[in-house]
């Protein structure tokens, strides 16, 4: 009976055995099956959990890993804190300036400016050159100078190299008193990086689809390729002019400068004191109300002739009635008595 017993129970261990073995076998199968899926293009770029680097993940030194696309080749890194390492030399920043001068004289001064902008290598993109009061400028011949006296405003647009844009400014703030100055900067270093990486990525892809329109059998395959070539291509060529915008921009920064004259405390000999613009004033004054008065007249003259109309009408009935009264009222009067 013993017997009997130790012999059931070592053929439920057997039993067991074999089927805790059978389902490892199966749990090993489903990963092979499993990995082998996932190899090539669909490769997997995680870590297992011992460290050991996953399908698509090479080990490096200090657990870092290098990150696989679809296609098996490698990603660049995320570019969120890679602007933070970049040294300050390197960096894209868009500077402007705006300066507002008043100056003794604005012709000089614009000459000044331009020889500023040549000597620190600056590009002069706007300039211009008006009377305060706005009427036209009047040169003389012989000197070029304004006969007018009336006092002038230039306006003056430079973009300079960024490497001199501190000593132009400089320069420039010596020619007159300074009555206003701003600056703005802005860093564009990870704008320039994130578009940087995307396009790396993009020319990846475009190496890979034209080696694919190289391996294609048909020709359905080979019109499915262009077009995505075409997309990718597109794709590569605006965020290259984003790139190169960017590059410029923060390649020369741009100085705006307001340069005036003094004001006069009294107006110009020859001028008056503001008697024929008073008197100007007035006759438009007298002018607008007979124009507002024919106006309203204008409006109101057919109610006026109607109203005229009734009115006469009326008029002639009560004069009709108060002459039958009187004709009335003298024959019931009848001839005087005698002796009276």
């Amino acid at each position: 009976m013993f017997a009997r017993q130790h012999a059931g129970r070592g053929l439920v261990r057997i039993i067991a055995l074999l089927a805790m073995f059978t389902l490892l076998a199966g749990v090993a199968g489903c990963g092979a099956i499993d990995s082998l899926t996932r190899s090539g293009p669909q490769a997997s770029s995680t870590t297992t959990s011992m460290g050991v680097p996953g399908p698509g993940q090479d080990a490096v030194k200090g657990g870092s890993s290098t990150l696989t696309d679809s296609y098996g080749e490698a990603v660049p890194p995320a570019t969120n804190d890679v602007a933070a390492n970049v040294p300050e030399a390197d960096r894209l920043v868009i500077r402007n300036k705006a300066l507002r001068i008043e100056v003794k004289g604005v012709t000089e001064a614009l000459d000044q400016v331009k020889a500023a902008a040549k000597k620190h290598d600056g590009i002069i993109t706007t300039m211009q050159v008006a009377s305060d009061s706005g009427s036209p400028i009047y040169r003389s011949a012989d000197s070029g100078s304004p006969t007018d006296g009336a006092p002038l405003l230039g306006y003056v647009t430079v973009r300079v190299p960024a490497a001199a844009f501190s000593a132009f400014v400089d320069d420039v703030s010596k020619i007159g008193n300074v009555k206003y100055e701003a600056e703005t900067s802005d860093d564009v270093t990870q704008q320039h990086v994130d578009l940087q990486a995307r396009l790396d990525n993009l020319r990846a892809e475009e190496k890979r689809l034209r080696e694919f329109f190289t391996a294609a059998k048909n020709v359905n395959e080979m019109l499915a390729i262009d077009q995505e070539l075409a997309r990718v291509r597109g794709e590569i060529e605006s965020l290259d002019a984003q790139t190169k915008y960017l590059e410029r921009q923060a390649a020369m920064a741009t100085v705006t400068i307001d340069l005036s004259e003094p004001q006069a405390i009294v107006r110009p000999s020859g001028q008056d004191w503001g008697f024929g613009e008073a008197v100007t004033t007035g006759f438009r004054g007298a002018a607008g109300a007979i124009q507002l008065l024919i106006v309203v007249t204008i409006t109101l003259l057919p109610y006026l002739v109607i109203v005229a109309v009734l009115a006469f009408v009326v008029r002639a009935i009560v004069r009709a009635r108060r002459g039958n009264r009187s004709a009335h009222a003298s024959e019931g009067a009848g001839p005087p008595a005698v002796g009276e």
